[in-house]
């Protein structure tokens, strides 16, 4: 750990330990990280975990799909983190100079899912039937990219044109199948475990689309930022890839990578 590292730690506990002071009147810290969709509930966990640690930093959350937060990013968003479930997108703005700091730190899977209602036994059934397919919108959401190569490549994309449901992330696959309002969808695996009623129809063999990859981003911000900012954003890029945090991640079905803590 570095000596900034260390000092702000220091005032972070100290600022903790303060019994007169609520942790809104403390001098907070505010980090705004963009994150894919699919991240959410794991997130959301690693926040409570993470600002119980460090009390005088808030975490604050905008989820989407990947590519259209980069595209926020790439218009001057205020965003200090950025999960990206692209690769295409992360090296977008690599390309851009608008990466301080980054690393992939996992992987995931694509399943075919059917709602608790189906009786579907296999994505052969589904193609027999005149029923629907939700899948992430392929322009802006990496889930519906990597779906729309699997259908492709499967030779049925044309075919399904007239039943595809598209949405803004794959969340919204999700909840569309779980409520029973689509029969199947394409999402990652990592989704469904939290799923109320939706179940893997079938699985992808992942030799017939890019590998899935999530990285994490420090961004290059515009304007000079604080010394409690920078040292804040490098507490949680580290704190992201530490070993409990990447435990964290594979209960919620990531495919962690231990090279990320390196």
């Amino acid at each position: 750990m570095t000596r900034i590292k260390i000092s702000f730690f220091l005032v972070l506990v100290l600022l903790s330990g303060c019994t007169n002071s609520t942790r809104e009147d403390q001098d907070m810290v505010e980090l705004t990280i963009s994150a894919a969709s699919s991240m959410t509930e794991s997130l959301l966990e690693l926040k409570s975990a993470f600002e119980a640690e460090y009390p005088a930093i808030k975490l604050n959350y905008n989820f989407g799909g990947s590519g259209t937060l980069r595209k926020q990013i790439e218009q001057g968003a205020p965003i200090d983190l950025f999960f990206s479930a692209s690769e295409k997108d992360y090296r977008l703005l690599e390309e851009t100079d608008l990466i301080k700091q980054g690393t992939a730190i996992f992987e995931n899977e694509l399943v075919f899912i059917k709602s608790g209602k189906s009786e579907l036994q296999s994505v052969e059934d589904f193609l027999k039937l005149d029923l629907e397919l939700a899948i992430g919108t392929p322009d802006v959401v990496p889930a519906g990219t990597y779906a729309k190569q699997v259908l492709q490549k499967m030779g049925v994309w044309q075919q399904l044109q007239d039943r595809l449901i598209f949405t803004n992330d794959v969340q919204q696959v999700l909840t569309l199948v779980d409520n029973g309002d689509v029969e199947v969808g394409m999402v990652y695996a990592s989704d469904l475990v939290h799923s109320n009623n939706a179940s893997i129809l079938e699985g992808i063999d992942p030799a017939i689309h890019p590998s899935i990859h999530y990285y994490l981003a420090a961004i290059q911000s515009e304007n000079d930022q604080s010394q409690e900012k920078e040292e804040a954003m490098s507490l949680f890029y580290d704190y992201a890839r530490n070993e409990t945090s990447q435990q964290l991640f594979e209960s919620y079905g990531f495919k962690t990578d231990k090279r990320v803590m390196e």
